[in-house]
Formats: C-alpha cells, sequence, structure tokens
C-alpha cells in the first residue's frame, strides 16, 4: 500500500520541482535585467551637494558644476546656503535609515562657509564626509574630524579664506591659492577647476579610475592650514 502510495505522489513531485526551477529561471533574469539596467544608466554612489552664495545669484558656478557632475553620473543638487542646516538633517536621516552613500559638499562664498557648518552637524551625528571642495570661503569653521578629505580653492587678495582643521582632525587638508587666476566672482565658474574637482569626486566614490599620485604643487599655493 506504502508503494503505491509514493508512486502516486512522484509525479507530483516532479511537477513541482519543474516549476521551482522555472520560477528561480524568471527570478534570476529578473534581478539581471534588474543590474543590466542599473549599469545602463552609468550611476554611480554618492550624492553632491552644491551650496550657492549671498542672494543665491552669484554662485552660477554651482549650477554649471552641477551639470558635469550629472554628466558623469553623480546625482547632484544646488541649494541656497540658507538651507544648510534643514540639508543636513535629511543627510542624516538618510544615513540612520540605511542610506549611506559617500556624502559630498562643494559650495562658493558664503555657500563654502556653509559646507563646514554642514559637516559640523553631522559629526554630531557620527555620519562621515567623504569630500569637501571649496570655491572661496569667506569665514569658515573649523573642519570637523568626519571629514575624509577637504580642497580649498581661494582667493586671499579678495575676500577668501584659508580653512583650519580642529585639534581632532585627521583627514587631508589642502589650501590652494588662485590668487592670478580668479576673483571671488569667477572663481567658481572656472572650467580648470571644475574639472579637478570633478577628479576629486570620482575618486571620493570610488569610481575614479587608477589611483595616480596628484602632482605637486608649488610649494607656495598649496598648504594645510594649522590645527585650531
Amino acid at each position: 500500500m506504502s508503494i503505491v502510495f509514493i508512486a502516486a505522489k512522484r509525479p507530483l513531485l516532479n511537477k513541482l520541482a519543474g516549476v521551482s526551477l522555472i520560477l528561480f529561471a524568471l527570478f534570476a533574469t529578473v534581478l539581471a535585467g534588474s543590474r543590466d539596467a542599473e549599469a545602463a544608466t552609468g550611476r554611480k554612489p554618492g550624492h553632491v551637494y552644491l551650496l550657492r552664495g549671498l542672494l543665491n545669484v552669484f554662485s552660477l558656478g554651482m549650477d554649471q558644476l552641477a551639470y558635469k557632475i550629472e554628466a558623469v553620473g553623480i546625482t547632484a543638487t544646488v541649494h541656497n546656503h540658507t538651507a544648510w542646516s534643514g540639508l543636513a538633517d535629511d543627510m542624516i536621516a538618510n544615513y540612520r535609515s540605511g542610506k549611506r552613500e559617500p556624502i559630498i559638499l562643494i559650495g562658493h562664498s558664503a555657500g563654502a562657509d556653509a559646507t563646514i557648518s554642514i559637516a559640523r552637524k553631522l559629526q554630531q551625528a557620527n555620519v562621515p564626509v567623504a569630500l569637501i571642495a571649496n570655491f572661496d570661503p569667506v569665514s569658515p569653521d573649523p573642519v570637523p574630524p568626519n571629514v575624509k578629505q577637504i580642497v580649498n580653492y581661494y582667493v586671499p587678495a579678495g575676500w577668501g579664506a584659508a580653512v583650519a582643521a580642529d585639534a581632532r582632525f585627521k583627514g587631508s587638508l589642502a589650501n590652494i591659492n588662485e590668487n592670478g587666476q580668479a576673483n571671488h566672482f569667477s572663481i567658481d565658474k572656472s572650467d580648470a577647476l571644475h574639472a579637478k574637482t570633478i577628479a576629486l569626486i570620482l575618486r571620493a566614490v570610488g569610481n575614479g579610475g587608477p589611483r595616480r599620485g596628484p602632482a605637486k604643487p608649488k610649494p607656495a599655493q598649496v598648504s594645510a592650514a594649522p590645527a585650531e
């Protein structure tokens, strides 16, 4: 009796096994298609937040740079520098929800000051910042230790200022003197600095290709500000 029972069930087991194989194949196809679609978009990890300066009209180079960043496949959004605290809150919420893509902050003038204000607020929430690239900040706070790298292009003959790091900072800091190359109202629109910044961004998100050491700058142009 038991032999007849097993024989009667075997076709059903075979059918179930066949259905399982079909479902697995369909799942694998959908997953592969999803990966192919993601690859086709060319999107890279990371979110670049760009902040304009005073009155939201003198930093249109931030908009130009955002278009270039989007063109290489990285999400970029442009904001008024006065929105810095709310932006920091959004970044903290995203990080705590598991959305932990590299955070990159870029600003011009008062917007450059605001990038460091954002970083300091993120530090209080233990949220890391992969990169800050600033264009002629006016009165920047010291760079907090959650920032991995900061590059500061500035014009000391105008309104610009070098940035300093606080005592706990362990990352990479470079102040690059652009005196004679740009002024406060043109530095954010420099195609050459845009290209250098995009290269920094690509390295920060891990999609910059082979990592080569940067060309050695002139000693008078690049310096790390003293810790405070």
